[in-house]
């Protein structure tokens, strides 16, 4: 294995997570940093270990100290993961939750709305004593 290998697959892993997921930064470290929630906890595990293979293969002496097995392994994982994320039904989910939510609000609105015109009602019919 050699520092380009690390370099192909940490360039690899870039473009897919600018793709599918959106995210910019000058490198892969700045990208998972920024990813946040958008990666399930062993996906950001495997992705900062690639990143921080890739800041080790700068350096010829550290670079002795990358697993190279784990490397190629956390690649493979972190691509699988981006190349079955879709762009366009990630907006179409968070979408159907908001207008969710703007319905859900839109009842309870509706109830209470309701409640305090029964209320009001109810309040008139009843003589002074």
């Amino acid at each position: 294995m050699t520092d380009d290998d690390i370099h192909v697959w940490a360039a690899e892993a870039q473009a897919l997570m600018r793709e599918r997921l959106g995210l910019r930064g000058a490198d892969l470290a700045a990208q998972v940093a920024r990813a946040g929630r958008l990666l399930p906890r062993a996906v950001a595990r495997e992705a900062r270990y690639l990143a921080q293979a890739t800041a080790l293969a700068q350096n010829p002496k550290l670079m002795r100290m990358i697993d190279t097995a784990k490397a190629q392994q956390a690649h493979a994982r972190l691509t699988a993961y981006l190349r079955g994320v879709n762009r366009a039904e990630r907006r179409r989910t968070r979408a159907l939750g908001i207008l969710g939510v703007i319905a859900f609000n839109l009842l309870v609105l509706a109830l209470l709305v309701a409640l305090w015109i029964g209320l009001r009602v109810g309040l008139r019919g009843q003589s002074p004593g």
